[in-house]
């Protein structure tokens, strides 16, 4: 009899711990949540890792949505995965902040280098009598020593998403100037 009372007790209790731990409102799960969340932000997981960080902000805001609709279990499940997801959107953040970093670094030797050799295509183009108004570009290269300057303030502030804009579209405008003249010159040859 005793045997069969501690066998019931054991299959019994498990559920009744189970039932008695979702039936409650999840704030501590919500509290954990937010504070993975906060973490992410100071991370930079918002600028960084912007898909997982609204992923992990959208869950918690709809895990409140079931908070109030009373869906204890939908909602603890769900502050679960947006914590995990909020975490996992910190780490991702330090790694896409760094390569972004170094795509950066990368823009501005590569500028530096397309400078260059945009000097060099200018004197070839002065050689083979290109007429001045086509290959003289001091207005653009104002412009790019300006945003150049630009893109290296925001690189030096730890704005590497803006630098990297910066840097990725002088690069783009400096090569474009470049082919046009080298273009101009082989028409010169023919």
């Amino acid at each position: 009899m005793r045997r069969r009372i501690w066998i019931i007790a054991l299959l019994v209790l498990p559920s009744l711990f189970l039932f008695l731990g979702c039936g409650g409102e999840p704030t501590k799960e919500l509290a954990a949540a937010k504070d993975a969340l906060e973490k992410a932000k100071a991370a930079e997981a918002d600028k960084y890792a912007s898909d997982l960080f609204t992923q992990a902000e959208n869950s918690i805001t709809e895990a409140e949505n079931l908070i109030a609709q009373k869906k204890y279990g939908e909602a603890k499940k769900l502050l679960l995965d947006a914590k995990a997801v909020a975490e996992s959107a910190a780490s991702q953040a330090k790694v896409n902040k760094e390569n972004t970093k170094t795509e950066v670094e990368d823009f501005f030797v590569a500028i530096d280098k397309a400078m260059k050799q945009l000097k060099e295509t200018q004197d070839l183009a002065k050689q083979w009598k290109i007429p001045k108004s086509k290959r003289e570009l001091s207005a653009e290269w104002s412009k790019w020593n300006e945003n150049l300057e630009k893109a290296r303030k925001e690189y030096d502030s730890g704005n590497y998403n803006s630098a990297k804009k910066l840097a990725s579209g002088i690069h783009q405008e400096i090569t474009q100037k470049d082919n046009e003249l080298r273009e101009m010159i082989m028409a010169k040859q023919k």
